[in-house]
């Protein structure tokens, strides 16, 4: 709040909207540049690393972080054509693989749905879904987000992860 009324009285006569806009720029350039030089690794993780953890490493990675992505599930998901359908796929399946066998089912559902503008994006991205349970190979992480509380609790089962958060608690 203090760099709000801060920035609000610097700016007085300027339209709100627009001030708060210019702060969260500011903020945003600033806190970025703090954080990029910081060098961390950054894990996003949801349930089949599709969509909110891969828009969140997208947005990172374009922003220079070291980032990396995965989901807890046991296998990837995606919406089908009903709820009681929807389709499948190993983690590791390549997001091209997901993409061209949805618009061979059903091309028209999947783009009007949003599943193959998104998948597009995943391919820019990197190759495949990663499992948060395997990932050991990738090394240790600085910061890890999770995008649900289930996510969460999955993530804190791992038993590096928990012998971390022991660790703090014994602090």
């Amino acid at each position: 709040m203090y760099f709000k009324s801060h920035y609000s009285a610097a700016t007085s006569g300027v339209h709100k909207n627009f001030r708060e806009d210019l702060l969260f720029r500011d903020l945003h350039r600033g806190i970025g540049k703090i954080i990029s030089t910081m060098k961390l690794r950054y894990a996003m993780v949801c349930s089949s690393n599709q969509n909110r953890s891969m828009e969140a490493h997208s947005l990172l990675k374009r922003e220079g972080f070291d980032v990396s992505s995965y989901g807890t599930g046991q296998h990837v998901k995606l919406p089908g054509p009903s709820l009681r359908e929807p389709n499948v796929y190993d983690f590791g399946t390549p997001y091209k693989h997901m993409f061209d066998d949805l618009r061979r089912k059903d091309p028209e559902l999947y783009k009007r749905n949003g599943i193959l503008p998104m998948l597009k994006r995943n391919i820019s991205v990197k190759s495949a879904p990663q499992r948060w349970q395997e990932n050991a190979a990738d090394g240790s992480f600085d910061v890890v987000f999770t995008f649900e509380e289930k996510v969460f609790d999955m993530v804190l089962e791992e038993p590096a992860v928990n012998s971390l958060v022991q660790w703090f608690d014994d602090e």
